[in-house]
Formats: structure tokens, sequence, C-alpha cells
């Protein structure tokens, strides 16, 4: 049981984290973005990714990342080459989850001072490691001088890379360095693997969570089928432009019917070994519904920035939003009834 729920714990928290980076990738995308035209801009959106590997270690940070990378291409991927895709979305955030390697040693450190210097050295490793997936990106795609920013054409491409890429990852890496420090320094606990919701007792057996399994199961298996072949069906290569498309909408869909299929499942098989906890339920509810909330709060404002339709996203927000307003209420729910029952064991 234990195992079980620690598991279900750090894929909540990487849904979360993951939640959380994209938001503040797009918000310094907005702030800073025009001042990188060839792609990249200057914040802190990696803070995300080494929260999870300092709590959870190395793996849970490189899929925090990953999903980081995800959410990039549903929003707003430019595709020439699949290879950059991997380059320029999939890897560099998912490398900036390596700063995990140092969880040990940061751990057994007694002294901040170490412990700063722990956190500094990951934040540095990732940084420089997601520099050079955007480096190799550059010189293997984007190396045409005609296109390269700021005057700079007669640089050698490899320099001018080097150049561009630096400037925004530098600044990156020095401000999320500071801030992972004043984080630890004002709320440690957060960089420790410590638990954000407490064990709930097992629930009694009832019809409910078999209700929930078929109905998540059901529709998470018929979104996913659906969408997914929606989504092969949208792939093509326009060669005027040399660039791969597809529909962004199936992909977002079809990889949320995969989540609800494998909380229907988590959902039954916990029932059927009488382990079932309706708090851990309504938490990954809440972290699928957020997803959601953020990817259509992102086309919206791209629909009204490209001034086209945006009426499918206004309804994709709405059932998003009342999704969650439904899930937050059933945890709340849970959680006085809970303390409740704490009280009485008392």
């Amino acid at each position: 049981m234990k195992n079980t729920t620690n598991l279900v714990r750090t894929l909540c928290e990487i849904g979360i984290f993951a939640a959380l980076g994209f938001v503040f990738d797009e918000l310094q995308g907005v702030f800073f973005g025009s001042l990188f035209p060839n792609g990249g801009s200057i914040g802190f959106a990696m803070i995300a990714v080494l929260i999870v590997a300092y709590r959870r270690g190395l793996w849970p940070g490189l899929l925090t990342g990953l999903v980081m990378g995800l959410f990039d291409i549903m929003t707003k991927a430019y595709v020439v080459h699949p290879m950059q895709v991997l380059l320029d979305y999939i890897f560099p955030y998912a490398l900036v989850g390596f700063a995990g390697l140092l969880k040990p040693f940061f751990d057994k450190s007694n002294k901040k001072l170490e412990k700063i210097l722990w956190l500094i050295s990951g934040t540095v490793i990732g940084g420089l490691l997601k520099f050079t997936s955007h480096y190799l990106a550059g010189v293997i795609f984007w190396a045409d001088p005609n296109y390269f920013e700021w005057g700079l054409n007669w640089m050698n491409p490899y320099l001018y890379c080097f150049v561009y890429n630096i400037a925004f990852m530098g600044p990156s890496i020095a401000v999320t360095a500071g801030l992972l420090v004043v984080l630890y320094l004002a709320a440690p606990k957060v960089l420790t693997n410590k638990p954000f919701v407490e064990d709930a007792k097992s629930e009694h057996k009832n019809i409910a969570p078999i209700a929930i399994a078929s109905v998540l199961l059901t529709a998470g298996t018929f979104l996913f089928v659906f969408f997914f072949i929606a989504w092969i069906k949208s792939f093509y290569y326009k060669a005027e432009s040399q660039k791969y498309s597809f529909d962004q909408d199936s992909m977002v869909i079809f990889v949320l019917g995969i989540f609800f299929a494998i909380l229907g499942g988590i959902t039954l098989s916990t029932y059927l070994k009488n382990k079932f906890n309706y708090m851990v339920l309504s938490s990954i509810l809440l972290v699928i519904t957020v997803i959601s909330l953020i990817y259509a709060a992102g086309k919206l404002g791209y629909a009204f920035e490209e001034k086209i339709d945006a009426t499918k996203y206004w309804v994709w927000l709405a059932v998003s939003g009342v999704g969650f307003i439904l899930a937050e209420i059933f945890f709340v729910i849970r959680l006085l009834k809970r303390r409740q029952q704490n009280e009485l064991d008392i």
C-alpha cells in the first residue's frame, strides 16, 4: 500500500509541477520572447523540474521535463524535422531533470551552505544540458546566416548559435538558481520528500468506485482511440515550407484520454485490493483538469491573437472548469470527512 500511494503521489507531483512549469514558460515567453525571435526566453520555468528532481530524484525529474516538452509541442511547436522536435522541445526540459542525480548528496548534507551548493550545481548542470540541446538544434537545423538575429549574419554559425542560446540560457540559469536557493531558505520542506496530503484510511467497499472506474476507463479509452486516429490522420508534410504539421488539439485530447484510462485502471485495481482512496482519486483528477484548463486558456489566447474562431476553446475551457470545480469540491469534502474521522479516532 505504501509503495502504491508513494507512486501515485509522485505522479501527482509530476503533473502539478509540469503544469506550473508550462505556465512559467508561457509567461516568460510573453515578457521576453520578443527579444529572441528565433525562439527562447529568459525565465525560471526550469525551477519546476528542479523541485521534482530534488524531491523525488532522477526519473521523476526527467518525466516532469518531458511532460513540459510535450506541452510545448501541443501549443507552439515549429517543426522542420522530427529530430529537431526532440532537440528543441522534448529534450531541453527533460535534460534539466538530470539534476536529480545530485539528490542523494543534497539529502545527506547537514550544512545549509552545502545544500545550497548542491542546488546551484544541479541548476547549472541541468541548465547547461538544456543549452546543449538548443545549441545542437541550432547548428543542425537553424544555421542559415540569412536568418541570424541582431545583425550577426557575419558570424560563423557555430559561434552564432552559441551566442544566441547562451544569451537567454545564461540569465535563466542564474535567475533559477537564485530563486531555488531563496525557496530552500524560506520553505526547505518543499525540496524534501514529504507528502502534501497524508495517507487516508482505506474506504469501505461500495458501488461508487466501480462506477467511477467504469466511467473513467470507458471515456478514457474512447477519447484515446478516436482522437489518436484523428491525430495520425492529421499529420502531413508541407513541401513549400519543409514543415511537418498536425492537429495539436487531437494530440492533447488523446493524451488526456490516456490519463483518464490509467486513472480508471488504478481506481479499479485499488478497489479490488481493498486499498481504494478517494483522496488519491480526487487529487489526480485535479491535476488532469488543471492541465486541460491551462491548455484551453493558452489556445484561447492564441485564437484571439490570430483572430480565428475560438468557440471550441471556450467550450473546452468551460468543460474543464466545471470538471476542476467538481474535483475540487470532491477533494475538500473527502478532506473534511477524513479530518472528522481523525478527531473521532482521537
